[in-house]
């Protein structure tokens, strides 16, 4: 009986070492610096401009500063722009994270493969990614007007001919084609990001699956929608995340091409908070608007987790 007992009675856990404790300590020391770093560049600003959000705080008027609680967030709720900016934010967002993840799998795939000099090109391709925000705008901007290489290019072709298109057709200045053409712009800045990440999750798929495929008959496309995209599922919900993130809350493109216009037609949310904060000076207006971006970011981060621990098992 009491053989039973000792059998059925719970293993317990090994106390831990002297050793354990300090290499765990090792651990901790080294993350705190940039725990501390984290804090002071990132928590600690957050904090603060969640609580402005409940001041009205201009930079006009630095020393009448006063809490009004939720009267920022109620203009904001009837703020006509809102609206409209919410959905622009999301345009720009998911119209650049898609085309930048479709160039980027099909540039990862095309440097997979066995080329010459496939070590330059991966290097060339990381260009855009390096460029200065400000200058890829400038670029841009260049390219897109009336008189630029764009309408030269889309003249020869004869699309001005067939009438598809102004010959002089003012991309930025046009409301209809504004959106788009930063998106085309952000694309060529970001997709390097996703080229790179995606080349990695290739790299990382054993040749076997591919031979085993092979094999048994299977087509290129079988093969890629079958082993190649389960296999890097985790990395593409993970990029994506980050180029959601990064690209809603942009707005160096937007404010050097059109900083909003026409007919705020550009204007994003990001983009509606800067020109509250530093254009009109009303910070805490600025700041309730930061905090409904922050609530966005933090809802779509916390469905894209779950979706990857979903994938991951």
């Amino acid at each position: 009986m009491s053989a039973t007992m000792t059998a059925r009675a719970p293993a317990r856990r090994p106390m831990l070492d002297r050793r354990t404790l300090k290499r765990w300590m090792a651990g901790y020391l080294f993350l705190l610096p940039a725990m501390i770093c984290l804090a002071v560049v990132s928590f600690v600003p957050m904090f603060q401009g969640i609580v402005t959000s409940f001041e009205n705080f201009s930079l006009f008027r630095p020393g009448q500063r006063g809490f009004v609680g939720l009267d920022q967030y109620r203009y904001l709720a009837e703020d006509p722009l809102l609206a409209r900016t919410f959905w622009q934010s999301w345009y720009f967002a998911l119209g650049s994270v898609a085309l930048q993840a479709i160039l980027g799998m099909a540039s990862a795939l095309l440097l997979n493969q066995n080329i010459w000099f496939r070590g330059f090109f991966r290097g060339l391709v990381l260009i855009p990614w390096v460029v200065p925000g400000a200058l890829a705008a400038m670029m841009f901007g260049l390219l897109f007007t009336s008189t630029g290489l764009v309408n030269t290019l889309l003249a020869d072709l004869g699309l001005v001919d067939l009438g598809l298109i102004n010959a002089a057709h003012p991309w930025l200045s046009d409301p209809r084609t504004s959106m788009p053409t930063i998106i085309m712009a952000n694309t060529w800045k970001g997709f390097p990001f996703f080229t790179v990440m995606f080349l990695a999750a290739l790299q990382s798929i054993p040749k076997d699956y591919y031979e085993a495929a092979m094999i048994d008959g299977a087509s290129n496309w079988q093969s890629f929608r079958h082993i190649t995209l389960p296999s890097m599922a985790p990395t593409i919900l993970i990029t994506t995340l980050l180029g959601t993130i990064w690209t809603f809350n942009s707005i160096d493109l937007i404010y050097i091409l059109t900083s909003g216009g026409p007919y705020y037609s550009t204007m994003t949310l990001a983009m509606f908070s800067y020109n509250q904060g530093f254009g009109r000076g009303n910070i805490g207006y600025a700041s309730a608007i930061g905090v409904v971006i922050l609530a966005l970011m933090a809802i779509i981060t916390i469905v894209y987790l779950a979706a990857y621990r979903r994938v991951e098992r």
